[in-house]
């Protein structure tokens, strides 16, 4: 059951790295949206502004043609009504000169002829005060036609870049709920790849528990203890150490695969040959060497070992210790040895 819920916990966290890696690319598409979004509405501003401009010139420009069409033209509607009077004043002044001169009435056409010169001279000058309020209507227009273009080519500017503005909000808003759904599947994920990760370390601690209380682990140590598998099948348990299960002082037992404790060393107990059982294959002491004299210790030449008193497989290096043990009369023997079994005594 184990394999199948790490094969399991594998399989959810590649899934979890998919989506992370396909959140950190929803995120890096929306970073990408959102700067295409503030580059078209900064353009989008300014083409505002500029249309704002052309608009305010193009009003400027029709409120002058207004005020000089409004302040002129009742003039020139004055200005054509005398004008039309002194004409016909003019001309009739002018058919009584032409009347008297043929009745040889001279003094009387001279002076029929100068009211008509009078009249005519009114008539040119009511004329070219027209044609300069006329002249005055007519320069206010142009110059409003004038601006006329520059702002509707502001305007349609402004259309456009008001359109690719909505194009990238668009965009960006598909790009930001595409972010969002990817952030909702890694957060599934991650929630599915813990609580799977919290049901194996469940499962782990009960396993640990389960192995340190059929060692024999006292019981205030049970939910803290380390665990090691060695390649033999034998099971180191550690616990009782200084801020940790094998910290300095932790206690070790050692159970072969078949359930056998075959060392015990409770916390800050001394190492030494005596923590070995006498349960079958659990003496790993030579008594061949001296059988009324137990040794008095057991050293190991590898200093880096976890357990100093060195008869265990070294679990951070994976090598056989190699073995010393010392008597009283200063007799030493040596072999190697791989947890169950020794060799190469020397």
């Amino acid at each position: 059951m184990s394999r199948q819920r790490d094969a399991e916990l594998d399989r959810l966290k590649v899934v979890r790295e998919s989506a992370r890696k396909q959140q950190q690319a929803a995120w890096e598409a929306q970073q990408a949206a959102w700067e295409r979004r503030s580059s078209a509405r900064a353009v989008m501003n300014r083409a505002w502004e500029a249309k704002q401009a052309a608009y305010a010139d193009q009003q400027a420009a029709w409120e002058a043609y207004m005020s000089i069409k409004l302040t002129n033209g009742p003039r020139i509607d004055s200005l054509n009504a005398r004008q039309e009077q002194a004409y016909k004043e003019m001309k009739s002044a002018f058919e009584s000169a032409s009347l008297a001169h043929d009745m040889r009435d001279d003094a009387s056409a001279r002076m029929y002829a100068n009211q008509g010169h009078s009249f005519k001279e009114r008539s040119q000058t009511f004329a070219a005060e027209r044609r300069q309020l006329v002249s005055e209507i007519r320069a206010a227009r142009e110059r409003f036609d004038a601006v006329k273009p520059a702002f509707w080519s502001a305007k349609d500017e402004f259309a456009r870049a008001q359109q690719t503005f909505h194009s990238a909000r668009a965009e960006h808003e598909l790009a930001e709920a595409e972010f969002k759904r990817a952030k909702a599947d890694f957060e599934a994920c991650t929630k599915a790849f813990r609580s799977r990760l919290d049901e194996l370390k469940s499962a782990s601690r009960k396993k640990r528990k389960e192995l340190a209380a059929k060692a024999g682990v006292p019981l205030q140590y049970q939910d803290d203890v380390w665990i090691s598998m060695e390649p033999n099948g034998n099971v180191n348990i550690y616990f009782g150490g200084v801020d940790k299960p094998d910290g300095p002082g932790h206690g070790h037992y050692v159970m072969s695969q078949n359930g056998t404790v075959t060392y015990r060393r409770d916390p800050f107990a001394p190492h030494g040959a005596q923590n070995f059982t006498d349960e079958p294959g659990g003496t790993l002491y030579d008594r061949r060497a001296r059988r009324d004299a137990p040794p008095l210790g057991v050293r190991n030449r590898d200093n880096d070992i976890n357990d100093r008193g060195g008869v265990f497989y070294d679990r951070n290096r994976q090598v056989d210790p190699h073995v010393t043990q010392y008597y009283g009369d200063n007799y030493r023997i040596s072999w190697d040895t791989d947890g169950e079994s020794d060799k190469d005594h020397h």
